[in-house]
């Protein structure tokens, strides 16, 4: 697995369909995995179905309510024609991450997630706030209110930092040559 951090400065679900097309350009359809309910999945959506047009992606969302409906959505993704997986962040998707990842990987989608966990156990990319910086912005908020600041007070924060993981072993039983289309070459 190799990863690359870089300051954010837009939209992450566009991105992440950008970086998905990128790794496999001839993609046209799209699954979008969501978890049925998840407050993730409107705003996400939104930024998807504006992103996709200009790629040249059609968007199919497949919605899943647990994980023992897993099998069976990859299997109407395969049915309906999807060439990659995009996945919506939710509680689902985190806790059923494992197995979305083998099931990408055993249907032989090229798939993008939100955390590097996922990439870790078989997706092939993930583009997702550094958790880290994130508990550090979190420690940060913790030391204003121990030094008598209103948590009411303190203005909310988004991710600053972002990380791009990918799994290039998934990349190389997918056939897909990652580092010859978007990573930059290994220095020595």
């Amino acid at each position: 697995m190799t990863g690359v951090t870089f300051e954010a400065a837009g939209e992450t679900y566009g991105k992440r369909l950008q970086i998905l097309k990128e790794i496999a350009p001839a993609t046209s359809r799209v699954a979008v995995l969501r978890g049925g309910g998840d407050a993730n999945v409107p705003f996400a959506m939104a930024s998807l179905e504006q992103t996709a047009p200009a790629l040249g992606v059609t968007l199919w969302p497949v919605d899943t309510k647990s994980v023992d409906e897993l099998e069976a959505a990859f299997l109407r993704m395969i049915r309906d024609g999807a060439q990659a997986l995009l996945v919506i962040a939710g509680s689902l998707t985190f806790f059923g991450s494992k197995r979305i990842a083998e099931l990408a990987l055993t249907h032989k989608l090229p798939s993008c997630h939100a955390f590097k966990e996922t990439v870790a156990a078989g997706g092939l990319v993930s583009l997702g706030p550094d958790l880290v910086a994130m508990n550090q912005q979190g420690a940060n908020y913790v030391d204003k209110i121990i030094q008598g600041l209103k948590p009411a007070d303190l203005p909310v924060e988004q991710p600053t930092r972002y990380e791009m993981h990918v799994n290039l072993k998934t990349a190389k039983a997918l056939g897909i040559n990652v580092r010859r289309r978007c990573l930059p070459e290994p220095t020595s």
